[in-house]
């Protein structure tokens, strides 16, 4: 496969379809980030507009283009959007390193599909940036990603992250 750009074919996986983020996506981006459950863990921090979803998806859209990898729109085969998966470049402590995420609708939940989804784009990030680390930065109040990101195959790095306020997870091997 070539280097994905917002018109590429997408990833598929058993049950889902991977494609990075379109403009019709935004009512999408705000439904999901602005359900309270789909945040348990901070729920101060849910979407409170439209325009939010579309600063965000403009914001995922230019990283497909300016580094051809980025988050993906997470579809059912039935054409339902169900969240958002994926890597993009950041930078940790003093490195650039590929920082993985995952939202997923809160009916999409507890159903393997942000696991089936997260290791689909894992495997196409280390195929493509095999040099740069992967790393999942979570908030140690969700709990819930935490175990995702272990079940994923990255591990809790003691004492990074900064200041307690987000801990960082590391992809290994």
């Amino acid at each position: 496969m070539t280097d994905m750009t917002a018109d590429s074919t997408p990833l598929m996986t058993e049950r889902l379809s991977l494609r990075p983020p379109q403009d019709a996506d935004v009512d999408a981006v705000f439904k999901i980030h602005s359900d309270p459950l789909t945040y348990r863990h901070r729920p101060e921090l849910t979407m409170k507009d439209r325009d939010e979803a579309v600063e965000l998806t403009s914001a995922w859209q230019q990283d497909w283009r300016q580094h051809g990898i980025g988050y993906f729109v997470v579809l059912t085969y039935g054409g339902e959007t169900i969240g958002f998966t994926g890597v993009r470049h950041a930078v940790e402590g003093d490195e650039t390193v590929l920082n993985l995420y995952y939202r997923f609708a809160s009916q999409a939940q507890g159903k393997g599909y942000a696991t089936e989804a997260a290791s689909a784009a894992l495997e196409w990030a280390r195929d493509r940036h095999p040099q740069l680390p992967i790393v999942a930065i979570i908030d140690p109040a969700n709990t819930a990603s935490a175990r995702l990101a272990e079940k994923l195959g990255l591990r809790l790095v003691p004492g990074a992250g900064e200041a307690g306020d987000h801990e960082v997870y590391r992809l290994q091997g």
